[in-house]
């Protein structure tokens, strides 16, 4: 673990919130105000350009994407929602390779009920998916993602595909996650799945549900204790217009009523390029989540806690408006990066092709 790095920046947006001519801590757990008081070194380094979280997509699937391919990405953390356990450090490292400071999280395989999806796909490989027979089994794999170092547990709930874990195996699941602080992520595909996921618990939902229209009262009650990740565009990649429609509907009366909606994209489902998909953002734009509620959901600040990698513009983004304006422009560094003299991030303006 590296010493953290105090020094004096142009912007940043911490807890929300634009600062300027900042002094400002950064560390392997993210990027904090310096307190007014406290002491500082003879020579604080001068960061010239507005630093913040690292964009963020919440959804991939890292053996399905083309996250190993270099080239400019305005992605700097990603959270891979079910793969293969064993196969997941390489795939991780091949990435790290590819896009310097990338924070790559992980969730370990799928949870599922015997038989459950995705058991049995041909994009699932083996070790994928992990069938479980009771809540003991529930319990012990749980442990073992957080032993290797997971940071958030996932369960499918997919009754349109297959058997779904019962009360007591989905209610094990939420038990464990939360003993070790992890937050259980649930595929909830199916009539009655997101009010069982609710029901049972379940701190996040994969995919804004699409199968049915939501009654008030679910979205209010989902809206007070969970947070949904978008993918809206992959129904478009899917020509599903109905099931695009019913997501948007119940996105935006989601936000309306205050919940936490974060960025993510199900890449590898018909989407391979590491990068933002300006089809994403338009579909969020579709369901009211502009301006200061887009970035909040880009940064994902709620689902993920911080870690030493850090989103950097060019001099001219200022707040939330110009972020959104020049998302083609992000990328991201890992704060030891900062560990030399003065920078100026217009160096690392790489825009990207439309």
């Amino acid at each position: 673990m590296s010493l953290p790095i105090i020094a004096r920046v142009d912007r940043a947006r911490i807890g929300g919130h634009w600062v300027t001519d900042a002094v400002v801590e950064l560390s392997d757990t993210g990027m904090r105000l310096v307190p007014e008081g406290q002491a500082l070194p003879r020579r604080l380094r001068r960061i010239e350009g507005a630093l913040l979280p690292p964009i963020t997509d919440a959804h991939v699937h890292l053996g399905l994407a083309d996250a190993a391919l270099s080239g400019p990405s305005a992605l700097g953390r990603m959270l891979d929602l079910g793969w293969a356990p064993e196969a997941l450090p390489g795939l991780i490292d091949a990435a790290h390779s590819a896009h310097r400071g990338l924070d790559a999280r992980f969730a370990g395989p799928f949870h599922a009920a015997a038989g459950g999806y995705p058991s049995g796909r041909s994009w699932a490989p083996p070790g994928s998916v992990a069938e479980l027979a009771d809540p003991a089994a529930a319990a012990r794999s749980v442990r073992a993602q957080a032993a290797a170092g997971a940071s958030a547990i996932k369960v499918t709930l997919n009754s349109e595909a297959g058997p779904v874990p019962d009360d007591a195996l989905l209610g094990a699941l939420a038990a464990e996650a939360r003993a070790v602080a992890l937050p259980l992520v649930a595929h909830a595909q199916g009539h009655g799945q997101v009010e069982r996921a609710l029901a049972a618990g379940v701190d996040v939902l994969a995919h804004t549900p699409w199968t049915e229209r939501l009654s008030d009262d679910v979205i209010r009650a989902a809206a007070a204790s969970q947070t949904w990740i978008s993918t809206l565009a992959m129904h478009g990649r899917d020509g599903d217009e109905l099931g695009f429609a019913r997501a948007t509907d119940n996105l935006a009366r989601f936000a309306a009523s205050g919940g936490a909606v974060a960025y993510g994209t199900d890449l590898g489902n018909g989407l391979r390029r590491f990068t933002i998909d300006p089809n994403e953002i338009a579909a969020l734009r579709q369901a009211g989540i502009e301006g200061t509620a887009l970035v909040d959901a880009l940064l994902a600040e709620w689902l993920l806690p911080p870690g030493p990698t850090l989103g950097i513009f060019f001099a001219q983004v200022h707040d939330d408006e110009s972020v959104v304006a020049n998302l083609h422009r992000a990328g991201s560094l890992p704060y030891t990066w900062f560990d030399t003299e003065d920078v100026d991030l217009e160096e690392f303006d790489t825009e990207e092709d439309a």
